[in-house]
């Protein structure tokens, strides 16, 4: 469903906007992260999908949608293509990438004030869990709009970031 047609929903975003270097094939709204020990290409640093453990706590920046290129929210990038980062202030809202919950089930993926995670293996949202010592994990977001689940594709929700 998503609200509007772009990731960045607030009208006036106060965050820090910058380029990298894609590596991998991200859809916009995904959660990313700077590639360790690699060098600038261009003068861009590459960003990969966050790969930080599920719901651990850690730097939100949020892949856009490549706008000089005519692509929207459901274009993926290409490995090596030019990226677009956001980096959030608390209170912003997002369409964000949701990640196909595993099953048949969609709890913690369909209400407004479901609180959601980033997923470690795609830095895609998703319903928040608990460690394995039962500790609740970081929830950097709230989902803003409510929906069931049928897709089997990537699809984007409306959501608020509430920081770390």
């Amino acid at each position: 469903m998503a609200k509007g047609n772009s990731i960045i929903v607030t009208p006036e975003p106060k965050g820090w906007f910058s380029e990298c270097t894609i590596s991998g094939t991200p859809v916009p709204g995904t959660c990313m992260e700077i590639v360790p020990s690699t060098a600038p290409v261009g003068g861009r640093f590459s960003y990969r999908a966050r790969s930080l453990a599920d719901g651990v706590q850690g730097p939100i920046i949020i892949l856009l949608e490549d706008l000089l290129q005519g692509k929207v929210k459901s274009d993926a990038y290409a490995n090596g293509d030019r990226g677009f980062i956001y980096f959030p202030v608390n209170g912003e809202e997002f369409n964000m990438a949701i990640r196909d919950p595993a099953g048949t089930g969609t709890a913690g993926v369909e209400n407004i004030g479901d609180q959601l995670q980033v997923d470690g293996a795609t830095g895609m949202l998703q319903a928040a869990t608990q460690s394995p010592s039962g500790t609740a994990l970081a929830t950097p977001f709230t989902l803003l709009e409510r929906g069931g689940v049928d897709e089997t594709t990537t699809y984007h929700r409306h959501c608020r970031y509430n920081a770390n």
